[in-house]
Protein backbone atom coordinates (compact mmCIF):
# COMPACT_ATOMS: atom_id res chain seq x y z
CA UNK A 1 0.00 0.00 0.00
CA UNK A 2 1.32 3.46 -0.72
CA UNK A 3 1.67 5.94 2.12
CA UNK A 4 -1.07 8.88 2.11
CA UNK A 5 1.62 11.47 0.69
CA UNK A 6 2.94 9.04 -1.87
CA UNK A 7 -0.71 9.15 -3.56
CA UNK A 8 -1.23 11.09 -6.98
CA UNK A 9 -3.49 13.78 -6.55
CA UNK A 10 -6.07 14.36 -9.44
CA UNK A 11 -6.81 18.31 -10.78
CA UNK A 12 -9.73 19.56 -12.44
CA UNK A 13 -8.52 22.94 -13.86
CA UNK A 14 -9.93 25.41 -16.17
CA UNK A 15 -7.56 26.94 -18.66
CA UNK A 16 -4.59 26.10 -15.87
CA UNK A 17 -6.97 26.96 -13.26
CA UNK A 18 -6.60 24.53 -10.28
CA UNK A 19 -10.19 23.85 -9.18
CA UNK A 20 -9.77 21.16 -6.22
CA UNK A 21 -6.98 18.74 -5.31
CA UNK A 22 -8.98 15.02 -4.60
CA UNK A 23 -6.46 12.75 -2.96
CA UNK A 24 -7.70 9.43 -3.27
CA UNK A 25 -7.28 6.41 -1.30
CA UNK A 26 -5.24 4.21 -3.64
CA UNK A 27 -3.73 0.99 -3.57
CA UNK A 28 -1.34 1.96 -6.07
CA UNK A 29 -1.40 -0.40 -8.17
CA UNK A 30 -4.13 1.00 -10.52
CA UNK A 31 -3.89 1.41 -13.63
CA UNK A 32 -4.31 5.18 -15.06
CA UNK A 33 -7.47 3.97 -17.16
CA UNK A 34 -8.97 3.15 -13.47
CA UNK A 35 -7.97 6.46 -12.30
CA UNK A 36 -9.79 8.08 -15.60
CA UNK A 37 -12.66 6.48 -14.67
CA UNK A 38 -13.10 8.39 -11.72
CA UNK A 39 -13.90 11.35 -13.59
CA UNK A 40 -17.83 11.99 -14.95
CA UNK A 41 -16.85 13.53 -18.39
CA UNK A 42 -14.59 10.89 -19.49
CA UNK A 43 -15.88 7.84 -21.11
CA UNK A 44 -13.45 4.97 -21.63
CA UNK A 45 -14.79 2.99 -24.79
CA UNK A 46 -14.23 -0.36 -23.64
CA UNK A 47 -10.84 -1.82 -23.83
CA UNK A 48 -9.61 -0.04 -27.01
CA UNK A 49 -9.17 2.95 -24.46
CA UNK A 50 -10.39 5.86 -26.51
CA UNK A 51 -10.75 9.00 -24.71
CA UNK A 52 -13.61 10.96 -25.64
CA UNK A 53 -12.25 14.67 -27.57
CA UNK A 54 -9.10 14.14 -25.02
CA UNK A 55 -5.43 14.81 -25.58
CA UNK A 56 -3.17 12.82 -23.38
CA UNK A 57 -0.13 14.62 -21.91
CA UNK A 58 2.88 14.39 -19.93
CA UNK A 59 4.14 17.77 -18.81
CA UNK A 60 1.91 18.97 -21.27
CA UNK A 61 3.95 17.54 -24.72
CA UNK A 62 1.56 15.42 -26.16
CA UNK A 63 2.07 11.71 -25.29
CA UNK A 64 2.41 9.72 -29.07
CA UNK A 65 2.04 6.35 -28.40
CA UNK A 66 0.28 3.47 -28.06
CA UNK A 67 -2.45 4.77 -26.03
CA UNK A 68 -4.31 1.56 -24.83
CA UNK A 69 -0.97 0.39 -23.45
CA UNK A 70 0.02 4.06 -21.80
CA UNK A 71 -3.77 3.54 -19.87
CA UNK A 72 -3.85 -0.01 -19.10
CA UNK A 73 0.27 -0.29 -17.95
CA UNK A 74 1.36 3.26 -15.99
CA UNK A 75 0.12 2.86 -12.52
CA UNK A 76 -0.99 5.08 -9.61
CA UNK A 77 2.43 4.60 -7.76
CA UNK A 78 3.73 6.30 -11.03
CA UNK A 79 2.40 9.53 -10.81
CA UNK A 80 2.24 12.05 -8.74
CA UNK A 81 -0.34 14.41 -10.36
CA UNK A 82 -3.32 14.60 -13.45
CA UNK A 83 -4.47 17.50 -14.39
CA UNK A 84 -8.35 17.27 -16.44
CA UNK A 85 -8.10 20.29 -18.23
CA UNK A 86 -11.99 20.59 -19.04
CA UNK A 87 -11.72 23.86 -21.72
CA UNK A 88 -8.19 24.89 -23.13
CA UNK A 89 -9.21 27.09 -26.19
CA UNK A 90 -6.89 29.89 -24.59
CA UNK A 91 -4.31 28.37 -22.41
CA UNK A 92 -3.68 25.68 -24.27
CA UNK A 93 -4.87 27.18 -28.03
CA UNK A 94 -7.03 23.77 -28.89
CA UNK A 95 -9.64 23.93 -31.33
CA UNK A 96 -13.57 22.24 -31.54
CA UNK A 97 -14.09 20.37 -28.09
CA UNK A 98 -10.80 19.11 -27.68
CA UNK A 99 -9.47 19.11 -23.99
CA UNK A 100 -6.08 17.39 -22.36
CA UNK A 101 -5.38 14.91 -19.91
CA UNK A 102 -2.02 16.15 -18.49
CA UNK A 103 0.40 13.92 -16.73
CA UNK A 104 3.01 14.46 -13.89
CA UNK A 105 4.97 11.32 -13.22
CA UNK A 106 6.75 10.82 -9.71
CA UNK A 107 10.26 10.64 -10.68
CA UNK A 108 12.04 8.33 -8.57
CA UNK A 109 15.99 8.93 -7.06
CA UNK A 110 17.38 5.95 -9.24
CA UNK A 111 16.23 3.69 -12.14
CA UNK A 112 13.00 2.47 -11.97
CA UNK A 113 10.41 1.23 -14.58
CA UNK A 114 9.17 -2.40 -16.14
CA UNK A 115 9.05 -4.53 -19.20
CA UNK A 116 6.15 -5.76 -20.54
CA UNK A 117 5.29 -8.29 -22.84
CA UNK A 118 1.38 -9.33 -24.00
CA UNK A 119 -0.18 -12.20 -26.16
CA UNK A 120 -3.62 -10.83 -27.72
CA UNK A 121 -5.22 -14.27 -28.51
CA UNK A 122 -8.13 -13.02 -30.49
CA UNK A 123 -9.16 -13.24 -34.62
CA UNK A 124 -5.99 -12.46 -35.11
CA UNK A 125 -3.04 -13.09 -32.84
CA UNK A 126 -0.99 -10.53 -31.78
CA UNK A 127 2.17 -10.05 -30.19
CA UNK A 128 2.76 -6.63 -27.72
CA UNK A 129 6.28 -5.53 -26.36
CA UNK A 130 7.03 -2.27 -24.22
CA UNK A 131 9.54 -1.19 -22.06
CA UNK A 132 9.14 2.07 -19.65
CA UNK A 133 11.49 3.41 -17.37
CA UNK A 134 12.17 6.72 -15.09
CA UNK A 135 14.80 8.14 -13.62
CA UNK A 136 15.03 11.09 -11.23
CA UNK A 137 18.29 12.72 -9.79
CA UNK A 138 18.76 16.55 -8.19
CA UNK A 139 19.51 18.07 -12.05
CA UNK A 140 17.93 15.34 -14.68
CA UNK A 141 14.58 13.57 -14.94
CA UNK A 142 14.44 11.26 -17.66
CA UNK A 143 11.07 9.08 -18.80
CA UNK A 144 11.25 6.79 -21.54
CA UNK A 145 8.68 4.92 -23.00
CA UNK A 146 8.87 1.96 -26.33
CA UNK A 147 6.90 -0.26 -27.75
CA UNK A 148 6.15 -2.53 -30.68
CA UNK A 149 2.76 -3.84 -31.46
CA UNK A 150 2.99 -6.95 -34.33
CA UNK A 151 -0.05 -8.77 -36.07
CA UNK A 152 -1.46 -8.08 -40.00
CA UNK A 153 1.01 -5.01 -39.54
CA UNK A 154 3.59 -3.40 -36.98
CA UNK A 155 3.27 -0.75 -34.85
CA UNK A 156 6.60 0.75 -33.17
CA UNK A 157 6.00 4.03 -30.76
CA UNK A 158 8.93 5.89 -28.76
CA UNK A 159 8.89 8.38 -26.31
CA UNK A 160 11.44 10.55 -25.02
CA UNK A 161 11.58 12.79 -22.34
CA UNK A 162 14.03 14.69 -20.19
CA UNK A 163 14.27 17.43 -17.76
CA UNK A 164 17.31 19.75 -16.64
CA UNK A 165 17.36 21.66 -13.73
CA UNK A 166 20.46 23.87 -14.25
CA UNK A 167 19.85 25.88 -10.57
CA UNK A 168 16.75 26.74 -8.93
CA UNK A 169 15.78 29.77 -11.66
CA UNK A 170 16.26 27.77 -15.13
CA UNK A 171 15.18 24.38 -16.19
CA UNK A 172 15.19 22.83 -19.52
CA UNK A 173 12.39 20.06 -20.33
CA UNK A 174 13.43 18.03 -24.00
CA UNK A 175 10.97 16.23 -25.67
CA UNK A 176 10.71 13.63 -29.01
CA UNK A 177 8.37 10.89 -30.25
CA UNK A 178 8.75 8.60 -33.00
CA UNK A 179 5.81 6.92 -34.46
CA UNK A 180 5.89 4.03 -37.18
CA UNK A 181 2.79 2.11 -38.80
CA UNK A 182 3.63 -0.38 -41.56
CA UNK A 183 -0.21 -1.88 -42.25
CA UNK A 184 -1.87 -3.81 -45.40
CA UNK A 185 -3.84 -0.32 -46.19
CA UNK A 186 -0.05 1.63 -46.20
CA UNK A 187 2.56 3.06 -44.17
CA UNK A 188 2.66 6.09 -41.77
CA UNK A 189 5.40 7.39 -40.11
CA UNK A 190 5.60 10.59 -37.30
CA UNK A 191 8.53 12.43 -35.74
CA UNK A 192 8.06 14.97 -32.99
CA UNK A 193 11.23 17.21 -31.42
CA UNK A 194 10.18 20.20 -28.77
CA UNK A 195 12.41 21.95 -26.35
CA UNK A 196 10.81 23.73 -23.50
CA UNK A 197 13.14 26.40 -21.51
CA UNK A 198 12.21 28.18 -18.18
CA UNK A 199 13.47 30.69 -16.71
CA UNK A 200 11.78 32.23 -12.94
CA UNK A 201 13.03 36.14 -12.94
CA UNK A 202 12.50 36.55 -9.51
CA UNK A 203 11.14 35.62 -6.03
CA UNK A 204 7.98 36.08 -6.52
CA UNK A 205 7.46 33.71 -9.41
CA UNK A 206 7.58 35.69 -12.88
CA UNK A 207 8.64 32.80 -15.19
CA UNK A 208 9.34 32.88 -18.83
CA UNK A 209 8.87 29.73 -21.06
CA UNK A 210 10.79 30.00 -24.86
CA UNK A 211 9.33 27.14 -26.79
CA UNK A 212 10.53 25.60 -30.20
CA UNK A 213 10.03 22.20 -32.06
CA UNK A 214 9.02 20.44 -35.45
CA UNK A 215 6.68 17.74 -36.56
CA UNK A 216 6.59 15.66 -39.65
CA UNK A 217 4.26 13.16 -40.87
CA UNK A 218 3.20 11.51 -43.71
CA UNK A 219 1.24 8.58 -44.94
CA UNK A 220 0.73 6.73 -48.38
CA UNK A 221 -2.07 9.69 -49.23
CA UNK A 222 -0.98 13.31 -47.12
CA UNK A 223 2.52 14.45 -45.83
CA UNK A 224 2.52 17.41 -43.09
CA UNK A 225 5.77 19.48 -41.69
CA UNK A 226 5.13 21.62 -38.76
CA UNK A 227 7.71 24.16 -37.18
CA UNK A 228 6.68 26.10 -34.22
CA UNK A 229 7.46 28.44 -31.37
CA UNK A 230 5.89 30.20 -28.63
CA UNK A 231 6.72 32.31 -25.87
CA UNK A 232 4.46 32.76 -22.67
CA UNK A 233 5.51 35.16 -19.80
CA UNK A 234 3.52 34.03 -16.33
CA UNK A 235 3.40 36.39 -13.38
CA UNK A 236 1.86 38.32 -10.71
CA UNK A 237 0.51 41.44 -11.82
CA UNK A 238 -0.64 44.78 -9.23
CA UNK A 239 -1.07 41.88 -6.54
CA UNK A 240 0.02 38.42 -4.81
CA UNK A 241 -3.53 37.38 -5.57
CA UNK A 242 -3.71 38.34 -9.09
CA UNK A 243 -2.01 36.54 -11.58
CA UNK A 244 -1.22 36.99 -15.77
CA UNK A 245 -0.82 34.72 -18.62
CA UNK A 246 0.52 36.53 -21.81
CA UNK A 247 1.57 34.19 -24.81
CA UNK A 248 2.66 34.42 -28.12
CA UNK A 249 2.27 31.14 -30.56
CA UNK A 250 3.43 30.42 -33.85
CA UNK A 251 3.21 27.52 -36.50
CA UNK A 252 3.78 26.38 -40.21
CA UNK A 253 1.89 23.78 -41.49
CA UNK A 254 2.89 22.61 -44.75
CA UNK A 255 0.45 19.86 -46.44
CA UNK A 256 1.27 17.77 -49.54
CA UNK A 257 -1.35 15.24 -51.18
CA UNK A 258 0.88 12.92 -52.58
CA UNK A 259 -1.17 11.25 -55.47
CA UNK A 260 -2.85 15.08 -56.73
CA UNK A 261 0.37 17.47 -55.88
CA UNK A 262 -2.30 19.99 -54.45
CA UNK A 263 -0.37 21.83 -51.21
CA UNK A 264 -1.86 24.04 -48.72
CA UNK A 265 0.27 26.24 -46.50
CA UNK A 266 -1.24 28.07 -43.04
CA UNK A 267 0.37 30.25 -41.00
CA UNK A 268 -0.60 30.66 -38.13
CA UNK A 269 0.15 33.52 -35.40
CA UNK A 270 -1.86 33.41 -32.24
CA UNK A 271 -2.03 36.09 -29.39
CA UNK A 272 -3.23 35.37 -25.52
CA UNK A 273 -4.20 36.66 -22.43
CA UNK A 274 -5.66 35.12 -19.17
CA UNK A 275 -6.08 36.67 -15.83
CA UNK A 276 -6.87 34.28 -12.39
CA UNK A 277 -7.77 35.97 -9.25
CA UNK A 278 -7.46 33.95 -6.04
CA UNK A 279 -8.87 34.27 -2.54
CA UNK A 280 -8.95 31.64 -0.31
CA UNK A 281 -12.41 30.24 -1.43
CA UNK A 282 -12.97 31.52 -4.63
CA UNK A 283 -11.06 31.60 -7.83
CA UNK A 284 -11.63 33.79 -10.98
CA UNK A 285 -10.40 33.11 -14.26
CA UNK A 286 -11.05 35.43 -17.53
CA UNK A 287 -8.74 35.14 -20.51
CA UNK A 288 -9.08 35.48 -24.44
CA UNK A 289 -6.87 34.47 -27.38
CA UNK A 290 -7.07 35.93 -30.97
CA UNK A 291 -5.74 33.64 -33.80
CA UNK A 292 -4.79 34.89 -37.34
CA UNK A 293 -4.63 32.71 -40.35
CA UNK A 294 -3.47 33.05 -43.80
CA UNK A 295 -3.78 29.98 -45.97
CA UNK A 296 -2.39 28.75 -49.19
CA UNK A 297 -3.87 26.76 -51.75
CA UNK A 298 -1.81 25.24 -54.68
CA UNK A 299 -3.24 23.42 -57.77
CA UNK A 300 -2.05 23.09 -60.96
CA UNK A 301 -0.25 26.40 -61.35
CA UNK A 302 -3.49 28.34 -59.60
CA UNK A 303 -3.13 29.97 -56.05
CA UNK A 304 -5.92 30.75 -53.95
CA UNK A 305 -5.25 32.79 -50.94
CA UNK A 306 -7.16 33.37 -47.91
CA UNK A 307 -7.06 35.34 -44.63
CA UNK A 308 -8.89 34.29 -41.44
CA UNK A 309 -8.81 36.04 -37.69
CA UNK A 310 -10.70 33.77 -34.84
CA UNK A 311 -10.95 34.37 -30.96
CA UNK A 312 -11.20 31.99 -28.21
CA UNK A 313 -12.68 32.96 -24.70
CA UNK A 314 -13.31 31.99 -21.44
CA UNK A 315 -14.66 32.77 -18.22
CA UNK A 316 -14.78 30.93 -14.92
CA UNK A 317 -15.71 30.84 -11.00
CA UNK A 318 -14.77 28.66 -8.74
CA UNK A 319 -16.13 28.20 -5.02
CA UNK A 320 -14.41 25.90 -2.40
CA UNK A 321 -16.41 26.73 1.07
CA UNK A 322 -14.77 23.55 2.23
CA UNK A 323 -12.06 20.80 1.69
CA UNK A 324 -15.13 18.50 0.86
CA UNK A 325 -17.29 20.36 -1.49
CA UNK A 326 -16.21 22.64 -4.90
CA UNK A 327 -18.16 23.70 -7.10
CA UNK A 328 -17.86 25.68 -11.04
CA UNK A 329 -19.37 27.72 -13.44
CA UNK A 330 -17.46 28.72 -16.65
CA UNK A 331 -18.20 29.92 -20.15
CA UNK A 332 -15.95 28.88 -22.83
CA UNK A 333 -16.19 29.82 -26.37
CA UNK A 334 -14.23 28.21 -28.99
CA UNK A 335 -14.44 27.44 -32.74
CA UNK A 336 -14.15 24.57 -35.38
CA UNK A 337 -13.81 24.33 -39.03
CA UNK A 338 -15.22 21.68 -41.10
CA UNK A 339 -13.76 22.59 -43.97
CA UNK A 340 -10.07 23.10 -42.31
CA UNK A 341 -10.65 19.33 -41.29
CA UNK A 342 -11.60 17.94 -44.83
CA UNK A 343 -8.37 19.76 -45.45
CA UNK A 344 -5.33 19.37 -43.29
CA UNK A 345 -6.67 16.59 -40.83
CA UNK A 346 -8.45 14.10 -42.86
CA UNK A 347 -6.54 10.68 -44.09
CA UNK A 348 -8.45 10.84 -47.22
CA UNK A 349 -7.87 11.81 -50.89
CA UNK A 350 -10.28 15.42 -51.02
CA UNK A 351 -12.49 14.97 -53.81
CA UNK A 352 -12.70 17.18 -57.19
CA UNK A 353 -16.12 18.62 -55.44
CA UNK A 354 -14.32 19.35 -51.82
CA UNK A 355 -11.40 21.02 -53.23
CA UNK A 356 -13.63 23.33 -54.76
CA UNK A 357 -15.89 23.72 -51.99
CA UNK A 358 -13.08 24.88 -49.78
CA UNK A 359 -12.13 27.65 -52.39
CA UNK A 360 -12.48 30.93 -50.59
CA UNK A 361 -14.94 29.44 -48.16
CA UNK A 362 -12.82 28.36 -44.88
CA UNK A 363 -15.65 29.88 -42.74
CA UNK A 364 -15.54 29.20 -38.72
CA UNK A 365 -17.69 27.83 -36.64
CA UNK A 366 -17.94 29.02 -33.22
CA UNK A 367 -19.07 26.81 -30.10
CA UNK A 368 -20.25 28.60 -26.99
CA UNK A 369 -20.39 25.93 -23.77
CA UNK A 370 -22.26 26.73 -20.40
CA UNK A 371 -20.85 24.37 -17.85
CA UNK A 372 -21.82 24.02 -14.28
CA UNK A 373 -19.85 20.91 -12.05
CA UNK A 374 -19.84 20.01 -8.33
CA UNK A 375 -17.85 17.64 -6.54
CA UNK A 376 -17.83 15.97 -2.86
CA UNK A 377 -14.55 14.39 -2.10
CA UNK A 378 -13.40 12.13 0.96
CA UNK A 379 -10.56 10.41 1.62
CA UNK A 380 -12.99 6.93 0.59
CA UNK A 381 -15.81 8.30 -1.35
CA UNK A 382 -16.18 11.08 -4.29
CA UNK A 383 -18.77 12.10 -6.09
CA UNK A 384 -18.50 14.57 -9.33
CA UNK A 385 -21.18 16.06 -11.93
CA UNK A 386 -21.23 18.17 -14.34
CA UNK A 387 -24.13 19.45 -16.81
CA UNK A 388 -23.28 21.66 -20.01
CA UNK A 389 -25.17 23.71 -22.40
CA UNK A 390 -23.24 24.01 -26.05
CA UNK A 391 -24.80 26.30 -28.77
CA UNK A 392 -23.10 25.29 -32.40
CA UNK A 393 -23.19 28.09 -35.00
CA UNK A 394 -25.22 27.00 -37.79
CA UNK A 395 -25.22 22.89 -36.40
CA UNK A 396 -27.44 21.60 -33.45
CA UNK A 397 -27.52 22.24 -30.09
CA UNK A 398 -26.98 19.86 -27.04
CA UNK A 399 -26.71 19.19 -23.79
CA UNK A 400 -24.38 16.59 -21.99
CA UNK A 401 -24.49 15.89 -18.33
CA UNK A 402 -22.34 13.36 -16.25
CA UNK A 403 -22.08 11.68 -12.53
CA UNK A 404 -19.69 9.37 -11.33
CA UNK A 405 -18.22 8.12 -8.44
CA UNK A 406 -15.83 6.43 -6.46
CA UNK A 407 -15.93 4.20 -3.40
CA UNK A 408 -12.90 1.92 -1.72
CA UNK A 409 -13.73 -0.24 1.10
CA UNK A 410 -10.35 -1.78 2.80
CA UNK A 411 -10.19 -4.43 -0.61
CA UNK A 412 -13.03 -3.43 -2.58
CA UNK A 413 -12.88 -0.14 -4.75
CA UNK A 414 -15.78 0.68 -6.79
CA UNK A 415 -15.95 3.03 -10.06
CA UNK A 416 -19.43 4.11 -11.52
CA UNK A 417 -21.03 6.95 -13.79
CA UNK A 418 -23.36 7.67 -16.41
CA UNK A 419 -23.09 10.19 -19.40
CA UNK A 420 -26.19 11.33 -21.76
CA UNK A 421 -26.88 13.25 -24.20
CA UNK A 422 -29.48 15.53 -25.62
CA UNK A 423 -30.52 16.97 -28.84
CA UNK A 424 -33.34 17.22 -31.36
CA UNK A 425 -32.18 14.65 -33.25
CA UNK A 426 -31.35 12.11 -30.84
CA UNK A 427 -30.61 11.44 -27.23
CA UNK A 428 -28.47 8.76 -25.95
CA UNK A 429 -26.75 7.80 -22.59
CA UNK A 430 -23.56 5.33 -21.66
CA UNK A 431 -23.90 4.04 -18.09
CA UNK A 432 -20.31 2.34 -16.56
CA UNK A 433 -19.37 0.17 -13.37
CA UNK A 434 -15.94 -1.17 -12.47
CA UNK A 435 -15.64 -2.89 -9.54
CA UNK A 436 -11.90 -4.13 -8.27
CA UNK A 437 -10.85 -6.62 -5.64
CA UNK A 438 -7.67 -6.88 -3.83
CA UNK A 439 -7.80 -10.63 -3.05
CA UNK A 440 -5.61 -12.59 -0.61
CA UNK A 441 -2.09 -14.22 -1.84
CA UNK A 442 -1.80 -10.70 -4.28
CA UNK A 443 -4.21 -11.82 -6.78
CA UNK A 444 -6.47 -8.62 -8.43
CA UNK A 445 -9.67 -9.02 -9.93
CA UNK A 446 -11.80 -6.51 -11.49
CA UNK A 447 -14.68 -5.99 -13.88
CA UNK A 448 -15.05 -3.35 -16.80
CA UNK A 449 -19.11 -2.78 -17.79
CA UNK A 450 -20.27 0.10 -20.18
CA UNK A 451 -23.36 -0.47 -20.94
CA UNK A 452 -24.36 1.76 -24.47
CA UNK A 453 -28.53 2.76 -25.40
CA UNK A 454 -29.80 2.40 -28.57
CA UNK A 455 -28.79 5.20 -30.65
CA UNK A 456 -25.54 5.71 -29.19
CA UNK A 457 -22.87 6.41 -31.90
CA UNK A 458 -20.52 3.59 -30.80
CA UNK A 459 -23.71 1.14 -30.63
CA UNK A 460 -24.31 1.64 -33.67
CA UNK A 461 -21.26 1.49 -35.10
CA UNK A 462 -20.00 -2.01 -33.63
CA UNK A 463 -23.87 -3.48 -33.17
CA UNK A 464 -22.33 -4.28 -29.02
CA UNK A 465 -25.05 -2.68 -26.37
CA UNK A 466 -22.70 -3.84 -23.69
CA UNK A 467 -18.74 -4.00 -23.36
CA UNK A 468 -17.54 -5.95 -20.76
CA UNK A 469 -13.68 -6.75 -20.05
CA UNK A 470 -12.59 -8.83 -16.81
CA UNK A 471 -9.38 -8.76 -15.65
CA UNK A 472 -7.45 -10.86 -13.27
CA UNK A 473 -4.25 -10.38 -12.35
CA UNK A 474 -1.45 -12.21 -9.50
CA UNK A 475 1.64 -10.27 -8.34
CA UNK A 476 5.01 -12.36 -7.59
CA UNK A 477 7.13 -10.68 -5.40
CA UNK A 478 7.67 -7.12 -6.19
CA UNK A 479 8.60 -7.67 -9.32
CA UNK A 480 6.83 -10.12 -11.18
CA UNK A 481 2.58 -9.80 -12.57
CA UNK A 482 1.11 -12.18 -14.29
CA UNK A 483 -2.45 -11.18 -15.80
CA UNK A 484 -5.37 -12.05 -17.82
CA UNK A 485 -7.73 -9.74 -19.64
CA UNK A 486 -11.07 -11.26 -21.05
CA UNK A 487 -12.07 -8.02 -23.07
CA UNK A 488 -15.06 -7.57 -25.56
CA UNK A 489 -16.15 -10.11 -23.74
CA UNK A 490 -20.28 -9.84 -24.77
CA UNK A 491 -19.24 -9.82 -28.43
CA UNK A 492 -19.30 -13.74 -28.84
CA UNK A 493 -23.09 -13.67 -27.26
CA UNK A 494 -24.05 -10.73 -29.44
CA UNK A 495 -26.10 -11.62 -32.80
CA UNK A 496 -25.85 -8.01 -33.94
CA UNK A 497 -22.28 -7.43 -33.02
CA UNK A 498 -20.66 -5.82 -36.76
CA UNK A 499 -17.47 -7.43 -35.56
CA UNK A 500 -16.35 -10.23 -33.52
CA UNK A 501 -13.29 -9.16 -31.27
CA UNK A 502 -13.94 -11.00 -27.41
CA UNK A 503 -10.18 -12.30 -26.89
CA UNK A 504 -8.05 -12.88 -23.99
CA UNK A 505 -5.09 -10.83 -23.28
CA UNK A 506 -2.20 -12.50 -21.55
CA UNK A 507 0.55 -10.62 -19.98
CA UNK A 508 3.57 -10.56 -18.11
CA UNK A 509 5.70 -7.56 -16.97
CA UNK A 510 8.83 -7.47 -14.43
CA UNK A 511 9.60 -4.41 -12.84
CA UNK A 512 12.92 -3.29 -11.80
Amino acid sequence: MCAEGDLPIIEMKADRTMIYPQRLELAGEETLMDIFQMVPDLMIAGYEDLISNYNLRIDNCPVNGDTRLILSQMKAKDIKRIQVCDNTGVAKGTIGMGRVLDIEMKMPEKLKGFVEGQGDFGKDVQGIGSVNALYGSRHTDLYANASYRHNDGNEEYLTLHMTNRFDNRNRLLTYFTQQFLDHPSGTSRKLMGRARFFHIFNDIGTELLLVGGYQYASDPIISNKLPMCSVELNTPFLTKRLSMMLGYESDFLMTRQEDTDRNWDVFNHDLYLQFTYALPQWKFTAGGRVMFYNYKMKDVGTTQKYNDTRTNANACVIYVPDNRNQIQLGYYRKYSNPVYSILFMDAGTISEEEWAMTKGQLEEQTINQMKLAYAYSRQKLTVQTEASYYVIEDGENFTQLGASAYWKKDWLSISGGANLYIAESRTYAAFRLAPHADLPHAWQIGLQLVYYTKESPRRELTGEPVYGCLSVNKQFGKRWNLGVDWHDMFDAVCSDVAVNRHAANIKLQYRF
